[in-house]
């Protein structure tokens, strides 16, 4: 499954928030698989303190791994995203 990751954080905590960055990407150098797979971004918002990255797991966990680590300097929101392509079919199926 996929999911859309937003995040934010406040300006004075942009220090802490890189160096969380290079620890969790440090840690998935290593292997480690608590994490979700990203599979797009982070990207910021130009001239914001928020943004989104896009995740590819089947265990929410993994999701919930994510916002407590960078937790309390970040602030995370997730949703489920599907290929509409795949959504329309599976309409059409059941509109038979």
């Amino acid at each position: 499954m996929k999911f859309i990751g937003f995040w934010e954080y406040d300006a004075e905590d942009v220090m802490k928030v890189i160096e969380k960055f290079g620890q969790m990407t440090a840690e998935r150098e290593k292997g480690v698989e608590r994490f979700a797979r990203t599979i797009f971004g982070p990207f910021h918002i130009s001239g914001e303190h928020r943004g989104f990255t896009v995740f590819e797991t089947d265990d929410p966990d993994k999701l919930a791994n994510i916002s407590i680590f960078y937790t309390p300097e970040m602030r995370w929101s997730f949703l489920l995203i599907n290929d509409s392509s795949k959504l329309t079919e599976l309409y059409l199926k059941m509109k038979k």
